[in-house]
């Protein structure tokens, strides 16, 4: 199943055992199931159009910083997701040198966005699925603000555990520090009741702080990238997926229904991804040398084009193995 039908299927509330004794009620999937389940755009996307985002949202230069008042939440509510280990190791691979927070216990990661009429700024709730056997749906503690028309005013991270809506930077790379100056980030509600009163010590808040902002923090850019995607006239291909099929046959053994969603795909960057792998070029270009071009936006005053991802140069002039 889907990560989408672990949490509109997820019934039963979220409970910690404090070392009290006493059991804490937390915000959990099952507070969203219906939201997810009545949600009337979700989308699936393959490992292709995932490593696209992360490249397109992490790679040097001010391209995607550039494009944000062109780009819009494609809903005013919708659901995504997408593959926990393609995600880990595409950010991996663009920030070697990043500490990394990301999940490494969970398979499936996905997102509730809500945005307002404009399509300019909306709050996004995180969810993953266990690796684990049986598989289960959880939530993140923290919720994401995002507001693509500039900077929020947010407080310290430090603050977080107090209530705040904090901030995150990137001092290394100015287009994601860019990027995130879109967004802000808060704990719940009900987390930040639990984790005030738990984490008494510098070291216990400061674990709080770096796992909290940590697992929301990545999947900002990721987003943003997307939803400028999804508003280009590119290759990218969205196939409805129906349930009506194996649902009829699941409602007759006494099965909850299984969701309708778009799976999001592009076969040129599967392409182009296979011969990178295989060493087979794709169309040469004059240039210098051989050398592999990461796919990459292009804009013409307030029109965007996706650039795929090719190659350029004359492999009789040498050849660039790094790339």
């Amino acid at each position: 199943m889907r990560l989408l039908d672990h949490v509109a299927q997820c019934a039963a509330p979220f409970t910690v055992l404090r070392e009290s004794g006493e059991i804490v009620r937390l915000a959990g999937p099952s507070d969203y199931a219906q939201q997810v389940a009545r949600c009337p755009l979700r989308y699936v996307l393959s490992d292709e159009v995932l490593r696209a985002c992360i490249e397109l949202a992490y790679s040097e230069g001010a391209g995607l910083a550039a494009c944000l008042d062109l780009i819009h939440f494609p809903a005013e509510e919708m659901w995504v997701e997408w593959n926990a280990a393609a995600f880990r190791e595409q950010l991996d691979h663009m920030r070697p040198s990043f500490p990394s927070a990301v999940r490494e216990d969970c398979r499936l990661h996905g997102v509730l966005v809500s945005s307002d009429a404009r399509g300019r700024s909306g709050r996004v709730r995180t969810f993953w699925l266990t690796a684990s056997e049986p598989a289960q749906p959880m939530m993140a503690a923290t919720e994401t603000f995002i507001d693509l028309s500039g900077d929020v005013p947010v407080a310290p991270p430090e603050t977080l555990l107090d209530g705040g809506s904090v901030a995150v930077r990137d001092s290394l790379n100015s287009q994601i520090d860019s990027l995130l100056r879109c967004a802000s980030f808060r704990l719940d509600d009900s987390w930040q009741r639990y984790y005030a009163a738990g984490a008494r010590t510098a070291d216990a808040r400061a674990e709080v702080l770096e796992r909290s902002l940590g697992t929301v923090a990545f999947i900002t850019p990721v987003l943003v990238a997307l939803f400028l995607l999804i508003g280009l006239r590119s290759e990218i291909i969205q196939a409805p997926i129906s349930r009506d099929r194996v649902n009829a046959k699941r409602l007759r053994l006494g099965k909850r229904p299984l969701l309708s969603h778009i799976e999001v795909s592009c076969p040129v960057l599967a392409l182009e991804a296979r011969r990178e792998i295989s060493g087979m070029p794709a169309a040469l270009r004059t240039a210098p040398r051989l050398h592999h071009v990461r796919g990459h936006i292009v804009r013409r005053e307030d029109a965007v084009y996706w650039r795929r991802a090719h190659w350029r140069g004359h492999l009789r002039l040498g050849s660039v193995q790094s790339r």
